[in-house]
This record gives C-alpha cells, sequence and structure tokens, in this order.
C-alpha cells in the first residue's frame, strides 16, 4: 500500500487537470488514479473520475466514482452535479433532478447546476422551467457563452425567434470562437425568417468566410440576397452552391425559384432561361423525388405558357420530361400539368387517357400523398372531369373521394372558435368570395343580380379572393357593395387569414362562394365557416366540401332525385340557377361582317364558341356530321386554345367525313366581350359544346337571339343548355344523344320555319309583358333574398 502523501497526490491532480482541460481524458484519468494511491481520500480526484468515465462513457465506473466522493463528502455539491449529468444521459430524468436540487442545496448559486437542469428540463419537454433555469444561470454568471447559445436554441424551438437571436449573439460576443460557419448560418436563416434580411446576409457572408466552400451558407446567402431584390448576386451565388454541392436537391430548387422571380420582375422569360429553371426543377426532383415544393413548382410552371408566352410544343416536351423523371406517388402530380396543358389546347384524346391513367393510379397512390399535393390533386381532377366524361356514377364517386381527402387536408388548417353571431337589423348580410369581379365570366353573370340584391335592402360584402385586375366592371361592383374588400398582404397564406378574420369581423348571415372548385384556394376560408350559412354558387358545380354546406342550382341542373349524390345540401331556384338583364355588344352589319369572313348571304352559319378544354372528337364529329347534311353552311369556331390543335381536330373529322376543310373556319380572339358579341349577328345556329356546355357565351347567343343546340348530359356542367332553353319554354334545339343533336342542327339549317319560330320566342322572351325569369334578375333576387330568409330561420 502507497504511503498517503497530500502534497504529492495534490500535483497529480493538477497535471490531471492540465490534461483534462487539452481533452486528453485518459491520460487524465491516469493522473488522477495515480493520486488517489496516494491519498485515497482525494475526493477531488473521485469526482474528477466520475465526471471523465461518464464523458467517455463509461456510466458503471461513473456512478462508483460519484458514489466513492459522495462517501468522503456528502456535501461535494461538483460531485452532485456530474451525478445529475450520469442520470440525465440515461434519461433517469426524476434521478437526475433529485441529484441537481441536491447540489443546489449545497450550493444555491452554482450556475453550471442551472443551466443543466435546464437542460434536462427541455429535454423532458418542459420548456418554461427550462428557460426559467437558463436565466437563473445567466443572471448567476452571464458571461457563460455556452449558457446563452444553448437558451437561443430553446427559444428557437419555441418559436421566440427574435430572443433566440438576441442570445445568439450574446454568445458570439463573449466568445467569437463559438462562432463557426454551421452556427453563423442558424443566426442567418432565423433572421431571414424573421425579415431581418440585411443582418441575415451578414451572417451567411460570415459562414463563407470562415469556410468558402460551404455550400449550404452559398445557398442560403442567394435566397437572403433574392429577398433583397438583388437577383444578379443572389443567382450567382446559388449557381457557386450548385458548383460546390450538385447532389443537394434544395440547391437546384432555390436556384429554380430565384431564375423564376428573376423572370416576373422583369416581365419577361426567354426560351433558354424558362428552359433552366424546367431543368433546376427537374434537377432537383431527380436527386429528391419526394421534394414536393419542386413538384408543385413545376406544375404552376408548365400548366399554361402565362405570363411567359413559351410555345406549346416546349410545355409540353417539359411535362413529359418530368413525367419521366418523377417515381411512386408522386407521378400523380407529374401527370397534373401534362393533363393541363392537353385539355386547355384542345388534345382532348390526351387529356382524356392522362385523366383515365390518373383515376387509376388514385387507388393504390391517394393516400400516400402530402396535403399540399393533396389539395392540387383535388382541385385539377375536379376541373377537368367534368370536361372529359359525363358519367354521373363515376364523376361523383371520384368527386366523393377527392372531397373526402380534401376535407381531411382542411381538417389540418386552424380552425379559430366560432364567434357568437350578433343581432343586427332584419335585412340580410350576404357576402360573396370571388377573384372576378371585373370583366369575367363570373362578373358578367352576377353583376345584374347583385346590384337587384343591393336593392332589397340586403347589405353586400365583396371579398376579393386573389389579385384582381381593375376594369370598369369592377368599379360597377364597387359601386353596388356595402363593403368591397381586397386583401392588403401579398403573401397568398396572410391574404387568406386576413380575408378570413374580415369575414368574421362583418358578421354575416351568408356567405357565398361563387367560383367553386375553379379557385379551389377560397374554399378553405369557407370550409373554416366564417358565417353561418355557407354556399357555393354560379361557378362550377358543387366543390363537395362538407355536408354543413349548400350548393344552388335549379330543378334542371340538379333534378329530384340526386341529393343522396352530393356532400353539400341542395337548394334549387324556381327557374334558372342564373338570370342575366341582357349584354351589351358593338354595333355590325350583319352582311359587312359575313362577306370579310369569305360567308355569302344565303350561306347557312353554324357558331361553336367554346375553348379548347371543352372542345373533343365526339363534339367535332357531330358538328361536321351536321355540315355534312346541310351542304350551304359553314362552321364559325371561336376559344383560346392551341389553334393547331383544334385546326388538327376539325381537318381529321372533314377528311373522315368527306367534307371540304374549308367550311371550317377558325376565328382569332377579340380585344373586348363588346366586340366578340358581334360574332351572333354574323351566325345563324349556336352549336353547343358537351359534355360541358356554354355558360356565358350560351346565354349570349340567346340573348342576341340566336337559336341553339345542346346535348343534355347527366351531371349539371352538361345541364346548362337545358336548363336556359326550359327557363325560356324553348324545346327546339334539346338533344338527349349525338344523333339527336345532329339532327336538331340539321333541321335548324334546312327548315328557315323553326329557326324562325325560335326567334320570335326568344324575341318575345324579352318583352316586359312576357319577360322570362332567365332576363329577369329582379325576380332571381327576389327568390334568391326568400331562399335565404329561409335559410337563417
Amino acid at each position: 500500500m502507497s504511503v498517503i502523501d497530500l502534497e504529492k497526490a495534490g500535483v497529480w491532480i493538477q497535471r490531471g487537470h492540465q490534461l483534462k482541460a487539452k481533452g486528453q481524458w485518459s491520460e487524465a484519468i491516469a493522473f488522477y488514479q495515480e493520486a488517489l494511491n496516494f491519498n485515497p481520500d482525494a475526493v477531488e480526484a473521485y469526482g474528477q473520475l466520475g465526471d471523465l468515465y461518464w464523458r467517455q462513457g463509461d456510466l458503471s465506473e461513473a456512478i462508483a466514482h460519484c458514489q466513492g466522493a459522495l462517501k468522503l463528502n456528502p456535501q461535494s455539491a461538483e460531485t452532485y452535479k456530474t451525478l445529475g449529468n450520469i442520470l440525465q444521459s440515461q434519461e433517469k430524468w426524476a434521478a437526475a433532478e433529485r441529484a441537481y436540487q441536491q447540489a443546489l442545496q449545497i450550493i444555491p448559486e452554482f450556475a453550471a447546476v442551472h443551466a443543466n437542469l435546464g437542460s434536462l428540463y427541455y429535454r423532458r419537454g418542459e420548456s418554461e422551467r427550462a428557460v426559467a433555469c437558463y436565466q437563473t444561470a445567466l443572471a448567476l454568471e452571464p458571461s457563460q457563452a455556452g449558457i446563452h447559445w444553448n437558451l437561443g436554441m430553446l427559444y428557437q424551438d419555441l418559436g421566440r425567434l427574435g430572443e433566440a437571436v438576441e442570445s445568439w449573439q450574446d454568445a458570439l460576443r463573449l466568445e467569437p470562437a463559438m462562432g463557426n460557419a454551421q452556427r453563423h448560418l442558424t443566426i442567418g436563416n432565423t433572421l431571414l425568417t424573421l425579415a431581418r434580411v440585411e443582418e441575415a446576409i451578414h451572417h451567411y457572408q460570415q459562414a463563407i468566410a470562415l469556410e468558402p466552400n460551404f455550400s449550404q451558407g452559398h445557398s442560403n446567402l442567394g435566397n437572403a440576397l433574392i429577398q433583397q431584390g438583388s437577383f444578379e448576386a443572389g443567382i450567382a451565388a446559388l449557381k457557386t452552391a450548385q458548383t460546390l454541392s450538385p447532389q443537394l436537391a434544395g440547391i437546384h430548387y432555390n436556384l429554380g425559384q430565384a431564375l423564376l422571380q428573376q423572370g416576373h420582375q422583369h416581365q419577361t422569360l426567354s426560351r433558354s432561361a424558362w428552359q433552366e429553371v424546367v431543368d433546376c426543377f427537374l434537377q432537383a426532383i431527380g436527386l429528391d423525388p419526394n421534394l414536393i415544393p419542386a413538384h408543385h413548382a413545376l406544375f404552376y410552371l408548365i400548366r399554361s405558357r402565362d405570363p411567359f408566352g413559351i410555345d406549346f410544343d416546349s410545355l409540353r416536351q417539359a411535362a413529359e420530361d418530368y413525367l419521366n423523371r418523377a417515381q411512386g406517388p408522386t407521378r400523380l402530380l407529374a401527370a397534373l400539368p401534362y393533363l393541363s396543358l392537353c385539355l386547355h389546347g384542345g388534345y382532348s384524346e390526351l387529356a382524356r387517357e392522362t385523366f383515365f391513367t390518373l383515376e387509376t393510379q388514385i387507388e393504390s397512390d391517394l393516400d400516400s400523398l402530402d396535403l399540399d399535393s393533396i389539395a392540387l390533386l383535388y382541385s385539377r381532377l375536379m376541373f377537368s372531369q367534368p370536361h372529359l366524361r359525363d358519367d354521373a356514377r363515376a364523376n361523383l364517386t371520384l368527386a366523393k373521394r377527392l372531397g373526402s381527402k380534401n376535407q381531411a387536408r382542411l381538417n389540418h388548417l386552424p380552425h379559430p372558435p366560432t364567434l357568437p353571431h350578433l343581432p343586427h337589423p332584419p335585412h340580410l348580410k350576404i357576402g360573396f368570395l370571388s377573384p372576378h369581379f371585373r370583366r369575367h365570366s363570373i362578373g358578367w353573370c352576377s353583376a345584374d343580380i347583385l346590384r337587384e340584391l343591393s336593392g332589397l335592402s340586403a347589405e353586400l360584402y365583396l371579398y376579393v379572393t386573389q389579385s384582381q385586375a381593375r376594369d370598369d366592371k369592377t368599379q360597377e361592383f364597387e359601386n353596388l357593395a356595402t363593403q368591397f374588400y381586397q386583401p392588403q398582404s401579398a403573401n397568398f397564406e396572410a391574404a387568406q387569414l386576413e380575408l378570413f378574420e374580415q369575414i368574421r369581423q362583418d358578421n354575416l348571415d351568408i356567405l357565398i362562394d361563387l367560383d367553386s372548385v375553379t379557385c379551389s384556394e377560397q374554399l378553405d376560408i369557407l370550409y373554416r365557416q366564417p358565417a353561418p350559412i355557407c354556399l357555393s354558387w354560379l361557378g362550377f358545380d358543387a366543390p363537395f366540401l362538407s355536408s354543413r354546406h349548400y350548393y344552388l342550382g335549379d330543378r334542371h341542373t340538379h333534378p329530384p332525385g340526386i341529393e343522396a349524390d352530393y356532400i353539400e345540401q341542395l337548394i334549387r331556384m324556381p327557374d334558372s340557377f342564373v338570370a342575366v338583364s341582357g349584354f351589351k355588344r358593338q354595333s355590325v352589319e350583319r352582311e359587312v361582317v359575313r362577306l370579310s369572313l369569305g360567308i355569302s348571304w344565303q350561306q347557312i352559319v353554324y357558331l361553336c364558341v367554346a375553348p379548347g378544354k371543352k372542345l373533343n372528337r365526339e363534339l367535332v364529329i357531330a358538328q361536321i356530321q351536321i355540315l355534312k347534311q346541310v351542304p350551304n353552311s359553314v362552321l364559325l369556331h371561336k376559344g383560346e386554345g392551341e389553334r393547331s390543335a383544334i385546326l388538327e381536330l376539325y381537318k381529321q373529322a372533314c377528311t373522315d367525313l368527306g367534307v371540304s376543310h374549308n367550311r371550317v373556319i377558325l376565328i382569332s380572339r377579340t380585344p373586348t366581350e363588346e366586340k366578340h358579341r358581334s360574332i351572333y349577328e354574323c351566325a345563324d345556329i349556336l352549336l353547343d359544346s358537351y359534355p360541358y356546355n356554354g355558360g356565358t357565351h350560351t346565354l349570349e347567343a340567346l340573348w342576341f337571339n340566336l337559336p341553339i343546340v345542346t346535348r343534355v348530359g347527366e351531371l349539371c356542367l352538361a345541364r346548362m343548355g337545358y336548363s336556359f332553353l326550359q327557363t325560356l319554354g324553348i324545346e327546339g334545339g334539346i338533344a338527349w344523344s349525338w344523333e339527336e343533336y345532329i339532327d336538331w342542327g340539321v333541321r335548324l339549317g334546312q327548315e328557315l320555319k323553326i329557326r324562325q319560330d325560335i326567334r320570335h320566342q326568344l324575341i318575345r322572351s324579352k318583352q316586359p309583358k312576357h319577360l322570362s325569369p332567365l332576363w329577369n334578375p329582379a325576380k332571381f333576387a327576389q327568390d334568391m333574398y326568400g331562399i335565404f330568409e329561409n335559410l337563417r330561420k
């Protein structure tokens, strides 16, 4: 046994301290053990050995040495601290807390123990207690940089970002060496979230100065510079990051977004620059197939050529590349831009094939998608299916499934508590949601009704749900509204919340969504029930959103007996689902317009006003069969879409049926609706589209006394023409099959008397004595007001 030598023991302990400070733990352990050979009662050596064995992961030796120290000195606060650390590493929370509390009973102002106790509470999920412990530790020893940093991390987790940044910056002021590249990145990211862009840029630059090849630093610096509006510098930083770490999907995505934002800022993007954006997103998806933001960005970039005027072939190639790159469930997302392009362009067969493939894939992959992707899939497929098929069973089944998934998504949104509905005068307070209070189909079809409602003592509140270009129609809506509200926030989510809160504060009786699935973002507002009664009307069929809501149609669009097929509660107007007081047009001479188009006065002119999304092979064949049987006839087609696709549809049908291509004339779009409506003076018969009937265009044709041929389908959007004619009391032109559609087209073309009789009926329907409900928005408003009053009871 060694001779006790306190002096030598002290020397070995001091040498152990020096080695421990250098991180030479094994060597330090040897010196502390040697110290015990000279003084078996050296409490300090036992305590230090307990700490070092804990740091090395030898917990049994660590505990044994702590127990040895406490046996010799039960008042060793340092040893209780070490024991608490050991127990905390084993997640023995209660025992660790007791050890720390024991240390604080001995030394109440032991700052390190307060900090460690804070760490325990933090790991145990007791954040507020953790904050209090860290704050106590810093009050005792404000110069402890590590505690400042840890408190900042806790603040970050609590969402107290400003305080987090302040704590981190305190840490770096006290100990600048703590400021490695990753920590500067952390501070910069938090500052960027707080929109403190200049400060964020400084910290990103500090990170890069410390590590010049730190790709994440370059990437985040680029994002910050873009937010600042420094596009060239930001894009340069992102390209540096891309070069340093080409394997990181997020960097490719960020660069794509930066290039796209630059294009929007300059309101131009060359074909090559646009392709570079596409390539960035495709590379991101190739590296990370589940990077959902890249999928969404590609969808919105490819689905439409606006605002950069990219040619259709480039768009379609990009869509095909995207579809080929996608894997697994995300192929559902990748098919959407291709579907949208084909549908809107007029490639109906390709659109239909893509739609059916999607519908099949939904069976296996729908449940695998994230919530944002569910929203996108819901809106695109709900919009597409009535354009592509008229099958009530199939369409309603898909609508219910998509609607159910969308409801599940919406249930994850925050739902503020319902405000009490405050009593107010007996007149109704009615709100309308739409981005289309302007020259738009919704605007043309709703303005007369809203004007009449405002004359019935109703208070009208109009809420603009997207950025809206103002025009003369907008002013008309503003003039009739009690309040015309457009959110101030440019951020989409913030604008939605702003609108929702405004609607709640306005204490409405009824909130009406004018667009349904065509503007599905506003359904998020409707679903939260900001008014006692929520209702969809006019822009589309029911959104399959909530059984608490209503949908307003008529008995023709939604015949009795179909209630069980819908989620919304169906209510019906007594006549038609809409009414207008008429349309204005430029004055033209019929023969002058005809001659300008190469049409003689004696020819029969059929007119089809339908965009590419409403065209399909069956419709075109039926129209050409009509031309074939009415030799002295031509067909005018007018509607946006891919001109070459529309022309090819008609050419192929003409070739197959032996009709000259020259008998089909495609008319370009006109700058104003008033100019467009002059085409109805030139035509003799309107051939309606199917399975998605014309809405505003069919109303315009009827207002200008044009007979129409419409095929009636199974669901709402295939029954609009039928509803108009039934409301007018006109049976001529209503077809229940393609055979009847062709037959009516031929009869109206060949038999002048039938055309004249229908024209006389249309003229008579506008006379005050015989005014049809279709042209009587005053009656419509009164009926609507009565229905709403009954709903409020």
